[in-house]
């Protein structure tokens, strides 16, 4: 009997999951939104603070290595925000099993 009562504790429906997962979508947005902040911020102070290189092909590969560290930040704090978006939409539209089905 104890083994029925552990295995259906696992499924049923938690409720602080509900704030769990909330609470990490609007997390994972403010997170998202401050790293692409400093991302800008920081690589406009470090192309400010070298300046442009003397040599052409230098100057060309700090440029290309700048704009790809960029990209990577960018992508990274844009996935972050959409993930938290995710996580809101999952939780307003019911489908975490919080309303047990809309026909009820």
């Amino acid at each position: 009997m104890e083994f029925l009562d552990k295995l259906k504790s696992l499924v049923t429906v938690n409720k602080r999951a509900f704030t769990a997962i909330l609470v990490g979508s609007i997390m994972a947005i403010l997170i998202g939104s401050v790293m692409l902040i400093i991302t800008y911020v920081v690589l406009s102070a470090v192309i400010t603070a070298i300046g442009t290189v003397t040599n052409d092909a230098l100057n060309t590969s700090l440029y290309a290595n700048i704009t790809v560290i960029t990209q990577a930040l960018t992508i990274t704090g844009i996935s972050l925000i959409v993930a938290g978006v995710a996580g809101i939409i999952y939780m307003l539209l019911g489908v975490a099993g919080m309303t047990q089905g809309r026909g009820r």
